[in-house]
Formats: structure tokens, C-alpha cells, sequence
């Protein structure tokens, strides 16, 4: 009873702080994905731009959710918490991702509300969240370079046996659009999807935790 309890309590919190914070517009997370890339003439590209690298290396997510009979309460509700390891760095993310129909939703590119925040303790968190009801639900592993122009945000991934791509993140649809065509990119396959969808795209299997 306790047990169910704390989950039914810190599920309330995270609830809470989607519906109280998130909606912020500082907060608002604007990407599209652009598949099938070169990634060094990209790279080339984005430095004759001017822009800066940020990062380099692994990054590895799992995700946590808490189970209600079959269904999980935050992945149905369009919700995630994800635990982050990126390089040395660990982080969790809480998003929410805007449906079409929202006031701010933007058709051809993926709109969310995200928070973030480090972790200088990743296994007691960890523990933390497993006591209050959390369980892992998936998980993925991808090599990331990052690069940054203003206030404009290029994530170049691979993921084993997926094709190169590029995530371009921005405040509005005309800066993404502007770096679209600035990168040559307007032939290519841009799709506003997540990591399971583009998992699917190419027909590869996705990790999930039973």
C-alpha cells in the first residue's frame, strides 16, 4: 500500500509539473529530423556557417514510466522522464509532446515541452525513481556531434544500422526552415518523428526492458 502510494504520489508531481511549467514558451522545444545525411559534408557546411561544436561522444537513454495494467500512465498521455548519460554527464529530461491540434503546435515539425536538469548521484536517483513506482521501459544507445549556431541546435546522430541524420532544433519554424535550405537539405526526407518511429522507418527493432 505504501509502495502504490509513493508512485501514485511522485506520478502526481511529474503530472504537476507538465501542467504548471511546461507550457512556458521558453521552455518550448521546436525539431525536425533530416534523414539519410552526408555527415562529413555537413559538418563542413556547418562550420563554414560559423558554428561552434558542443559535444562529442555516446549518448545512452533509458526511459521510465509507470505501469497501470497493460499501459503505461506517461508514454499514453504523450508524456516521457527520460535518464540520460551523455559522456561524463548524466541528466533527466521530462517532455511532453505537443499534439497538432495544440495552439502552439506547428504542422511539419516537432513541437514539445521539455525541462532538464543534472544528476551528480545517477544511481541513487535510479534507485529513487524504481522505489516510487518507475519502472525502465526502453532504452537507446547513438553517437552524437553537436554543433550551435546562436541559439540554433544541430545534433548529428548514428544509430547502429540506421543512415546518418541531423536534428535541428530552434525557437521558431523559420529558423529551421533557414537552416534547411542553408544546408542544402531541401530534397531530403525530414520527418518530425521520435526514436521508436525512426526505428520502425528503417524496419529495425527497437530495445524495450521487460
Amino acid at each position: 500500500m505504501i509502495s502504490l502510494f509513493l508512485s501514485g504520489l511522485l506520478y502526481k508531481n511529474i503530472y504537476n509539473i507538465f501542467e504548471n511549467y511546461l507550457y512556458k514558451k521558453f521552455m518550448l522545444e521546436k525539431e525536425i529530423k533530416i534523414l539519410d545525411i552526408n555527415k562529413e559534408k555537413t559538418i563542413k557546411k556547418l562550420e563554414k556557417l560559423g558554428a561552434l561544436k558542443t559535444f562529442e561522444g555516446f549518448i545512452h537513454d533509458v526511459y521510465y514510466d509507470f505501469l497501470d495494467g497493460e499501459n503505461y500512465k506517461l508514454d499514453q498521455n504523450k508524456r516521457l522522464f527520460r535518464v540520460r548519460k551523455k559522456g561524463d554527464m548524466h541528466l533527466y529530461t521530462i517532455k511532453r509532446k505537443r499534439k497538432k491540434k495544440d495552439y502552439l503546435g506547428e504542422k511539419g515539425i516537432k513541437v514539445a515541452d521539455e525541462v532538464e536538469y543534472q544528476i551528480t548521484d545517477v544511481d541513487s536517483f535510479s534507485s529513487v525513481l524504481e522505489k516510487y513506482g518507475m519502472k525502465k521501459i526502453r532504452e537507446k544507445k547513438k553517437y552524437r556531434i553537436s554543433y550551435k549556431i546562436g541559439e540554433v541546435e544541430f545534433d548529428i546522430d548514428k544509430y547502429d544500422e540506421i543512415p546518418d541524420l541531423i536534428e535541428i532544433e530552434a525557437k521558431t519554424k523559420k529558423e529551421i526552415k533557414h537552416f534547411i535550405k542553408e544546408l542544402g537539405f531541401e530534397k531530403h526526407i525530414r520527418k518530425e518523428f521520435g526514436s521508436r518511429k525512426l526505428y520502425k522507418h528503417y524496419g529495425k527493432k527497437y530495445l524495450y526492458i521487460n
